[in-house]
């Protein structure tokens, strides 16, 4: 059975960690007010991300981020712009 979703703040410019040790799941846009929000993730138990380099744009044309992996991995998600907030549901 599912958890009930979770809401997280995201900071700005910071990698905030909204899944951990997950295959699959859904990440929602809910606050408009950063210009950007970007996502990466790291082989769960795997240290943080700490720049940039392999992010990608998230909620690409307003659509939910959905996790789907092979192996359990760790989402991040970070604002640029202002601070934000998402919705995760695993």
């Amino acid at each position: 059975m599912a958890a009930d979703p979770t809401i997280f703040t995201c900071t700005l410019d910071t990698w905030v960690e909204v899944a951990t040790g997950v295959m699959l799941g859904t990440v929602h846009k809910l606050s408009n007010d950063p210009t950007l929000y970007k996502q990466t993730y790291r082989l769960a138990a795997s240290a943080a991300p700490t720049d940039e380099l392999d992010a990608v744009p998230a909620f690409v044309n307003d659509e939910p981020l959905a996790i789907s992996a092979d192996a359990i991995i760790d989402v991040y998600i970070m604002a640029k712009g202002k601070e934000g907030s998402v919705r995760v549901d695993l």
